[in-house]
Protein backbone atom coordinates (compact mmCIF):
# COMPACT_ATOMS: atom_id res chain seq x y z
CA UNK A 1 0.00 0.00 0.00
CA UNK A 2 2.63 2.53 1.35
CA UNK A 3 4.46 1.38 -2.50
CA UNK A 4 1.67 2.44 -4.04
CA UNK A 5 1.10 5.50 -2.36
CA UNK A 6 4.46 6.46 -2.95
CA UNK A 7 4.35 5.98 -7.04
CA UNK A 8 1.00 7.83 -6.90
CA UNK A 9 2.63 10.90 -4.68
CA UNK A 10 5.91 10.86 -6.61
CA UNK A 11 5.26 12.06 -10.48
CA UNK A 12 2.86 14.89 -8.21
CA UNK A 13 5.92 15.49 -6.72
CA UNK A 14 8.46 15.32 -10.02
CA UNK A 15 5.79 17.88 -11.41
CA UNK A 16 5.46 20.07 -8.58
CA UNK A 17 9.22 20.70 -8.68
CA UNK A 18 9.34 20.91 -11.74
CA UNK A 19 6.72 23.59 -12.34
CA UNK A 20 8.51 25.91 -9.49
CA UNK A 21 11.67 25.06 -11.30
CA UNK A 22 10.30 26.47 -14.61
CA UNK A 23 8.34 29.43 -12.73
CA UNK A 24 11.49 30.52 -11.20
CA UNK A 25 13.02 30.47 -14.09
CA UNK A 26 10.77 32.69 -16.01
CA UNK A 27 10.18 34.91 -12.45
CA UNK A 28 14.33 35.52 -12.85
CA UNK A 29 13.91 36.43 -16.70
CA UNK A 30 11.30 38.96 -15.55
CA UNK A 31 13.65 40.33 -12.54
CA UNK A 32 17.08 40.12 -13.60
CA UNK A 33 17.50 41.70 -17.36
CA UNK A 34 17.75 45.54 -16.92
CA UNK A 35 14.68 46.88 -18.35
CA UNK A 36 15.04 49.99 -21.10
CA UNK A 37 15.54 53.14 -19.82
CA UNK A 38 11.69 55.17 -19.74
CA UNK A 39 10.94 57.20 -22.49
CA UNK A 40 7.76 59.20 -22.80
CA UNK A 41 5.76 58.44 -25.88
CA UNK A 42 2.65 60.64 -26.29
CA UNK A 43 -0.05 58.52 -26.97
CA UNK A 44 -3.01 60.62 -25.68
CA UNK A 45 -5.37 62.93 -27.77
CA UNK A 46 -5.55 66.81 -27.31
CA UNK A 47 -8.44 67.76 -27.98
CA UNK A 48 -8.58 71.19 -27.05
CA UNK A 49 -6.09 74.30 -26.93
CA UNK A 50 -6.28 77.39 -25.09
CA UNK A 51 -2.89 79.27 -25.54
CA UNK A 52 -4.22 82.52 -23.83
CA UNK A 53 -5.37 80.85 -20.82
CA UNK A 54 -2.50 78.34 -20.76
CA UNK A 55 -4.66 75.05 -20.99
CA UNK A 56 -4.45 71.79 -22.67
CA UNK A 57 -7.30 69.63 -22.56
CA UNK A 58 -6.48 65.81 -23.35
CA UNK A 59 -8.60 62.87 -23.30
CA UNK A 60 -8.70 61.30 -20.42
CA UNK A 61 -8.78 61.25 -16.67
CA UNK A 62 -7.32 59.89 -13.40
CA UNK A 63 -3.73 58.72 -12.97
CA UNK A 64 -0.98 60.63 -13.30
CA UNK A 65 -2.41 63.50 -14.96
CA UNK A 66 -4.65 64.41 -11.81
CA UNK A 67 -1.33 64.71 -9.69
CA UNK A 68 -1.02 68.08 -8.19
CA UNK A 69 2.34 68.59 -10.45
CA UNK A 70 3.40 66.74 -13.71
CA UNK A 71 4.77 67.15 -16.84
CA UNK A 72 3.70 66.88 -20.03
CA UNK A 73 5.06 66.21 -23.01
CA UNK A 74 4.23 66.75 -26.70
CA UNK A 75 5.64 66.34 -30.12
CA UNK A 76 6.03 69.84 -30.04
CA UNK A 77 7.18 70.67 -26.38
CA UNK A 78 7.67 70.33 -23.09
CA UNK A 79 4.55 71.45 -20.29
CA UNK A 80 4.10 72.20 -16.26
CA UNK A 81 0.83 71.57 -15.49
CA UNK A 82 1.08 72.92 -11.64
CA UNK A 83 -2.15 75.22 -12.17
CA UNK A 84 -5.88 74.50 -12.11
CA UNK A 85 -7.89 70.33 -13.22
CA UNK A 86 -11.06 70.25 -14.43
CA UNK A 87 -12.14 66.67 -15.43
CA UNK A 88 -15.45 65.57 -16.23
CA UNK A 89 -14.45 61.90 -16.13
CA UNK A 90 -13.41 61.58 -19.78
CA UNK A 91 -11.27 64.30 -20.53
CA UNK A 92 -8.94 66.33 -18.34
CA UNK A 93 -8.39 70.36 -18.69
CA UNK A 94 -5.05 71.61 -16.96
CA UNK A 95 -3.61 74.96 -16.48
CA UNK A 96 0.19 74.70 -17.99
CA UNK A 97 3.14 76.46 -18.46
CA UNK A 98 5.18 75.67 -21.70
CA UNK A 99 8.50 75.10 -20.59
CA UNK A 100 9.83 74.36 -23.70
CA UNK A 101 9.58 74.12 -27.54
CA UNK A 102 5.82 74.94 -29.31
CA UNK A 103 2.34 75.08 -28.36
CA UNK A 104 0.36 71.79 -29.99
CA UNK A 105 -2.71 71.80 -32.00
CA UNK A 106 -5.68 69.90 -31.33
CA UNK A 107 -5.29 66.52 -32.60
CA UNK A 108 -1.81 66.07 -31.45
CA UNK A 109 -0.80 63.70 -28.89
CA UNK A 110 0.71 64.22 -25.50
CA UNK A 111 1.59 61.74 -22.39
CA UNK A 112 2.38 62.57 -18.65
CA UNK A 113 5.51 62.26 -16.86
CA UNK A 114 6.11 62.23 -13.29
CA UNK A 115 9.57 63.38 -13.99
CA UNK A 116 8.27 66.58 -14.76
CA UNK A 117 10.81 68.42 -15.91
CA UNK A 118 11.86 65.70 -18.55
CA UNK A 119 15.03 66.34 -20.09
CA UNK A 120 18.17 68.30 -19.29
CA UNK A 121 18.28 71.02 -16.29
CA UNK A 122 19.02 73.47 -18.99
CA UNK A 123 16.31 72.75 -21.18
CA UNK A 124 13.61 72.07 -18.62
CA UNK A 125 14.34 74.38 -15.95
CA UNK A 126 16.66 76.81 -17.04
CA UNK A 127 19.74 75.36 -14.89
CA UNK A 128 23.46 75.54 -16.17
CA UNK A 129 24.80 72.39 -16.26
CA UNK A 130 27.47 70.24 -17.73
CA UNK A 131 27.78 66.11 -18.73
CA UNK A 132 30.72 65.28 -17.30
CA UNK A 133 32.48 61.20 -17.44
CA UNK A 134 32.64 59.98 -13.80
CA UNK A 135 35.37 56.77 -13.88
CA UNK A 136 34.61 53.07 -12.78
CA UNK A 137 35.32 49.76 -13.07
CA UNK A 138 32.31 49.33 -15.79
CA UNK A 139 33.25 52.16 -17.95
CA UNK A 140 32.65 55.98 -18.15
CA UNK A 141 29.38 56.56 -16.46
CA UNK A 142 27.68 59.79 -17.58
CA UNK A 143 26.36 62.64 -15.09
CA UNK A 144 24.83 65.97 -14.71
CA UNK A 145 27.06 68.71 -13.05
CA UNK A 146 24.37 71.19 -11.76
CA UNK A 147 26.28 74.05 -9.75
CA UNK A 148 23.89 76.96 -8.85
CA UNK A 149 24.05 79.88 -10.57
CA UNK A 150 27.90 79.20 -11.74
CA UNK A 151 28.71 79.86 -7.98
CA UNK A 152 32.20 78.56 -6.86
CA UNK A 153 32.02 74.79 -6.46
CA UNK A 154 31.38 74.06 -2.37
CA UNK A 155 32.57 71.20 -0.39
CA UNK A 156 29.17 69.48 0.40
CA UNK A 157 27.77 67.88 -2.65
CA UNK A 158 24.16 66.26 -3.80
CA UNK A 159 24.36 63.22 -5.54
CA UNK A 160 20.90 61.82 -7.06
CA UNK A 161 20.65 58.30 -7.43
CA UNK A 162 17.58 57.28 -10.15
CA UNK A 163 15.29 54.38 -9.94
CA UNK A 164 15.78 51.13 -12.28
CA UNK A 165 14.62 51.83 -15.84
CA UNK A 166 14.55 55.75 -15.08
CA UNK A 167 16.98 58.56 -15.92
CA UNK A 168 18.96 61.38 -14.17
CA UNK A 169 15.71 63.43 -15.20
CA UNK A 170 13.85 61.91 -12.33
CA UNK A 171 15.95 63.86 -9.92
CA UNK A 172 15.24 67.36 -11.99
CA UNK A 173 12.35 67.86 -9.30
CA UNK A 174 14.71 68.44 -6.74
CA UNK A 175 16.77 71.26 -8.80
CA UNK A 176 14.96 74.12 -8.17
CA UNK A 177 15.94 73.88 -3.65
CA UNK A 178 19.34 73.24 -4.79
CA UNK A 179 19.15 76.27 -6.74
CA UNK A 180 17.89 78.12 -4.01
CA UNK A 181 20.17 76.98 -1.13
CA UNK A 182 23.41 77.30 -3.69
CA UNK A 183 23.63 73.38 -3.17
CA UNK A 184 25.93 71.91 -6.65
CA UNK A 185 24.55 68.44 -7.40
CA UNK A 186 25.59 65.57 -9.17
CA UNK A 187 22.75 63.12 -11.37
CA UNK A 188 24.56 60.44 -11.66
CA UNK A 189 24.37 57.22 -14.42
CA UNK A 190 24.88 53.65 -13.09
CA UNK A 191 25.75 50.32 -14.50
CA UNK A 192 22.18 49.78 -17.63
CA UNK A 193 21.52 53.57 -17.30
CA UNK A 194 20.78 55.10 -20.84
CA UNK A 195 24.27 56.24 -22.17
CA UNK A 196 26.34 54.08 -19.27
CA UNK A 197 27.99 50.92 -19.70
CA UNK A 198 25.99 47.90 -19.46
CA UNK A 199 26.68 45.17 -16.44
CA UNK A 200 28.96 43.01 -18.05
CA UNK A 201 26.63 39.85 -17.59
CA UNK A 202 23.76 42.28 -18.69
CA UNK A 203 21.60 41.67 -15.12
CA UNK A 204 20.55 44.71 -12.92
CA UNK A 205 21.25 44.12 -9.39
CA UNK A 206 18.82 46.39 -6.95
CA UNK A 207 21.78 47.89 -5.41
CA UNK A 208 23.43 44.84 -4.54
CA UNK A 209 26.00 46.33 -6.99
CA UNK A 210 25.43 49.24 -8.57
CA UNK A 211 26.81 51.27 -4.97
CA UNK A 212 30.00 50.65 -6.98
CA UNK A 213 28.80 53.12 -9.26
CA UNK A 214 27.99 55.73 -6.64
CA UNK A 215 31.08 54.89 -4.89
CA UNK A 216 32.94 55.81 -7.65
CA UNK A 217 30.80 59.24 -8.12
CA UNK A 218 31.70 60.03 -5.03
CA UNK A 219 35.56 59.70 -5.34
CA UNK A 220 35.02 61.95 -8.71
CA UNK A 221 33.55 64.51 -6.37
CA UNK A 222 36.46 64.10 -4.06
CA UNK A 223 39.48 63.73 -6.55
CA UNK A 224 38.12 66.68 -9.15
CA UNK A 225 35.50 69.09 -7.17
CA UNK A 226 37.02 68.63 -3.45
CA UNK A 227 34.33 67.63 -1.88
CA UNK A 228 34.30 67.05 1.74
CA UNK A 229 30.72 65.93 2.71
CA UNK A 230 28.07 64.53 0.17
CA UNK A 231 24.57 63.88 0.52
CA UNK A 232 22.65 61.09 -0.73
CA UNK A 233 19.22 61.48 -2.98
CA UNK A 234 17.92 58.01 -3.86
CA UNK A 235 14.62 57.19 -5.81
CA UNK A 236 13.42 53.57 -5.33
CA UNK A 237 16.21 51.47 -6.10
CA UNK A 238 18.61 54.40 -5.92
CA UNK A 239 17.49 54.71 -2.27
CA UNK A 240 18.87 50.46 -2.13
CA UNK A 241 21.73 51.82 -4.13
CA UNK A 242 22.42 54.74 -1.38
CA UNK A 243 22.00 51.97 1.75
CA UNK A 244 24.03 50.01 -0.02
CA UNK A 245 26.95 51.94 0.03
CA UNK A 246 26.14 53.63 3.58
CA UNK A 247 26.78 50.00 4.71
CA UNK A 248 29.74 48.81 2.45
CA UNK A 249 31.35 51.65 1.30
CA UNK A 250 34.61 53.20 3.20
CA UNK A 251 33.15 56.70 1.31
CA UNK A 252 30.17 56.12 3.84
CA UNK A 253 32.26 58.16 6.11
CA UNK A 254 31.94 61.24 4.39
CA UNK A 255 27.73 60.95 3.82
CA UNK A 256 26.32 63.74 5.91
CA UNK A 257 22.57 63.40 5.07
CA UNK A 258 20.59 60.72 2.70
CA UNK A 259 16.78 61.15 1.01
CA UNK A 260 15.30 57.90 0.23
CA UNK A 261 12.73 58.40 -1.52
CA UNK A 262 9.85 55.29 -2.40
CA UNK A 263 12.91 53.44 -1.16
CA UNK A 264 13.36 49.45 -2.63
CA UNK A 265 14.04 48.59 1.33
CA UNK A 266 13.29 44.68 0.81
CA UNK A 267 13.78 42.79 -2.81
CA UNK A 268 11.82 39.78 -1.13
CA UNK A 269 8.87 42.00 -0.03
CA UNK A 270 8.85 43.49 -3.72
CA UNK A 271 8.84 40.23 -5.43
CA UNK A 272 6.07 39.08 -3.17
CA UNK A 273 3.81 42.78 -4.14
CA UNK A 274 4.80 41.88 -7.85
CA UNK A 275 3.61 38.46 -7.68
CA UNK A 276 0.48 39.27 -6.38
CA UNK A 277 0.20 41.98 -8.74
CA UNK A 278 0.47 39.54 -11.02
CA UNK A 279 -2.67 37.15 -10.13
CA UNK A 280 -0.25 34.27 -8.63
CA UNK A 281 -2.28 32.21 -5.96
CA UNK A 282 -0.80 33.56 -2.57
CA UNK A 283 -0.29 29.73 -1.38
CA UNK A 284 2.04 29.44 -4.46
CA UNK A 285 4.06 32.92 -4.02
CA UNK A 286 6.60 31.68 -1.07
CA UNK A 287 7.75 28.41 -2.99
CA UNK A 288 7.90 30.25 -6.78
CA UNK A 289 10.03 33.41 -5.07
CA UNK A 290 12.09 30.60 -2.93
CA UNK A 291 12.90 29.21 -6.13
CA UNK A 292 13.42 32.66 -7.98
CA UNK A 293 16.19 33.58 -5.41
CA UNK A 294 18.34 30.37 -6.01
CA UNK A 295 17.90 30.19 -9.98
CA UNK A 296 19.08 34.33 -9.45
CA UNK A 297 21.76 33.73 -7.37
CA UNK A 298 22.52 30.89 -9.79
CA UNK A 299 22.54 32.20 -12.92
CA UNK A 300 23.61 36.03 -11.87
CA UNK A 301 25.53 35.63 -8.70
CA UNK A 302 22.28 38.06 -7.24
CA UNK A 303 22.78 37.92 -3.43
CA UNK A 304 19.38 39.06 -1.98
CA UNK A 305 20.51 39.40 1.39
CA UNK A 306 22.32 41.93 0.81
CA UNK A 307 18.62 44.08 -0.51
CA UNK A 308 17.48 43.39 2.84
CA UNK A 309 17.85 46.47 4.26
CA UNK A 310 15.94 46.79 7.07
CA UNK A 311 17.70 43.35 8.52
CA UNK A 312 20.88 44.89 8.08
CA UNK A 313 19.77 48.68 10.42
CA UNK A 314 22.72 48.10 12.15
CA UNK A 315 25.32 48.36 10.14
CA UNK A 316 24.02 51.92 8.49
CA UNK A 317 25.69 55.16 10.35
CA UNK A 318 23.86 56.01 13.78
CA UNK A 319 24.48 59.52 13.91
CA UNK A 320 23.15 60.26 9.51
CA UNK A 321 19.76 62.27 9.01
CA UNK A 322 17.45 60.58 6.89
CA UNK A 323 14.61 61.06 5.35
CA UNK A 324 12.30 58.51 4.29
CA UNK A 325 9.10 59.22 1.98
CA UNK A 326 6.64 56.31 0.53
CA UNK A 327 3.40 56.41 -0.06
CA UNK A 328 0.61 53.88 1.05
CA UNK A 329 -0.85 53.13 -2.42
CA UNK A 330 2.60 52.03 -4.15
CA UNK A 331 1.96 49.13 -6.28
CA UNK A 332 5.86 49.03 -7.31
CA UNK A 333 7.52 49.03 -4.10
CA UNK A 334 5.52 48.20 -1.32
CA UNK A 335 5.73 51.01 1.62
CA UNK A 336 5.82 48.44 4.63
CA UNK A 337 9.76 47.72 4.76
CA UNK A 338 9.94 51.52 4.99
CA UNK A 339 7.74 51.72 8.00
CA UNK A 340 9.87 48.95 9.39
CA UNK A 341 13.56 50.87 8.40
CA UNK A 342 12.26 53.96 9.42
CA UNK A 343 11.19 52.11 13.43
CA UNK A 344 14.30 50.52 13.27
CA UNK A 345 16.37 54.02 12.78
CA UNK A 346 14.36 55.59 15.68
CA UNK A 347 14.57 59.49 15.47
CA UNK A 348 18.07 59.36 13.32
CA UNK A 349 15.16 59.37 10.85
CA UNK A 350 11.48 61.45 9.42
CA UNK A 351 9.92 58.90 8.36
CA UNK A 352 6.52 60.88 5.74
CA UNK A 353 3.86 58.76 4.66
CA UNK A 354 1.50 59.81 1.33
CA UNK A 355 -2.04 58.62 1.73
CA UNK A 356 -3.25 57.32 -1.40
CA UNK A 357 0.14 58.72 -3.35
CA UNK A 358 1.85 55.62 -5.73
CA UNK A 359 5.80 54.87 -6.75
CA UNK A 360 7.83 58.00 -6.57
CA UNK A 361 5.07 60.37 -6.38
CA UNK A 362 5.52 62.09 -3.32
CA UNK A 363 6.79 65.17 -4.83
CA UNK A 364 4.22 65.27 -7.38
CA UNK A 365 1.28 65.18 -4.88
CA UNK A 366 2.29 67.59 -2.50
CA UNK A 367 5.09 69.68 -3.43
CA UNK A 368 5.32 72.53 -0.65
CA UNK A 369 5.09 69.39 1.78
CA UNK A 370 7.70 67.36 0.18
CA UNK A 371 10.04 70.42 -0.21
CA UNK A 372 9.90 71.30 3.04
CA UNK A 373 10.99 67.86 4.78
CA UNK A 374 13.74 68.04 2.10
CA UNK A 375 14.86 71.74 3.02
CA UNK A 376 14.46 70.62 7.23
CA UNK A 377 16.78 67.17 6.19
CA UNK A 378 19.54 69.61 4.17
CA UNK A 379 19.47 72.32 7.33
CA UNK A 380 20.37 69.46 9.37
CA UNK A 381 22.75 67.77 7.26
CA UNK A 382 24.46 70.95 6.16
CA UNK A 383 25.03 72.44 9.93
Amino acid sequence: MRRAVLWILLPVVVLAIGGLGIGGWYYSDQLLPAPPAFEPVPDVTITAVDEDAGELTLATAGGDIDLHTVGLVTDTGLFLADGGSESDGTETTRTTTLLDGEWPAPGDVATTTVDTFHGDPATSLGLPFDTVAVASEIGALPAWRVVPHGAPTQETWAVIIHGRGASPSEGNRLLPVFDDLALPSLSISVRNSRGAPADPEGFGYYGEREWLELEAAIEHLVEVEGARDVILVGYSQGGSVALSLLRRSTQAERIAGAVLISPLVSLDATLDLQARNRGIPEPVIPALLTSTRWISNWRAGLNFSQVEHADRADALPDDLPILITHGDADTTVPVEPSRELAALLGEQATYVEYAGVEHVREWNSDPERFEQDLRELLATALG
